[in-house]
């Protein structure tokens, strides 16, 4: 057996390191803060996310970023002008994942809102929850821990290895290592390269895509998913499928506005 200092010092080691891989599990939550009517970045707005302790970010640039374990939290977004509170708005948000990399958005509204252009659509807190629907995530923290188990368990072995016999026998280990014949280097082959992913243009989409298309180039860019599904007369879920659709082949994006959607096509200036 091995002495108990040598076990005192490998036992700290343990309890240390899970201690510090238990802890780095977090879920990172970003985005950009847009004004409502021009979405443009908000350079310099204030964000506050009630965690423990509160967190707070200046988005320069409009960009912010936040580092959030599983729970409910409430962000607060607000900007200034010459000391004047001009904007503002709440979020709600869930997070329910142990680690990711997340985008969410905030649309700022003015706090005397005289806009006219969405007058169906409440403007109200927007609840966001924080999961993938793609792939199970993956904890590093129990594979760590496990390696770290099995490493110490290897180092346990090799010292009652050598309390017990004093040294390692390197004379048969050379007399092993100079019968072995040495390997033949493989020949690497030399593998064609992959053909590029052809990405469709806008004259290969499907009618209703184009048509889709057409309706937001006509209302100027810009439309609520709500007046689109009106007028492209299909049901929700299918002009759901079809803007996510356009979504990934680079045509277009979406931008939560309370309960609805803000569709706006990608070449707008």
């Amino acid at each position: 057996m091995f002495k108990p200092q040598v076990l005192t010092k490998l036992t700290l080691i343990f309890i240390i390191t899970f201690l510090a891989f238990s802890t780095v599990s977090a879920t990172t939550i970003h985005g950009i803060v847009y004004e409502w009517s021009t979405f443009e970045p908000l350079d310099n707005a204030l964000v506050e996310v009630t965690s423990t302790p509160t967190q707070f970010r200046v988005a320069t640039s409009g960009v912010y970023s936040f580092n959030l374990p599983p729970g409910d939290y409430l962000i607060k977004t607000s900007y200034y002008t010459n000391d004047t509170l001009e904007y503002y708005t709440e979020d709600n948000i869930t997070v329910t994942d142990l680690e990711g990399d997340y985008v969410f958005d905030i649309l700022l509204f003015p706090l005397q809102n005289d806009c006219k252009d969405f007058p169906d659509e409440d403007i109200g807190n927007i609840t966001y929850d924080v999961e993938d629907n793609s792939l199970p995530s993956f904890d590093w923290t129990y594979t760590a821990v496990a390696l770290l188990v099995m490493c110490l368990a290897a180092l346990a072995a090799y010292y009652h290895h050598l309390d017990r016999t004093g040294k390692t026998d390197e004379t048969e280990a050379e007399l092993i290592a100079k019968t072995e014949p040495e390997p033949e280097p493989e020949l690497a082959v030399e593998q064609p390269p992959s053909p590029l992913p052809v990405t469709p243009g806008p004259k290969s989409l499907p009618d209703d895509l184009s048509e889709l298309l057409d309706i937001i180039q006509q209302a100027g860019g810009r439309l609520t998913q709500k007046d689109l599904r009106s007028k492209m007369k299909c049901s929700e879920a299918k002009v759901s499928l079809m803007v996510t659709d356009l979504e990934d082949r680079g045509l277009l994006r979406k931008v939560k506005q309370g309960r609805g959607n803000i569709i706006l096509l990608n070449n707008r200036e």
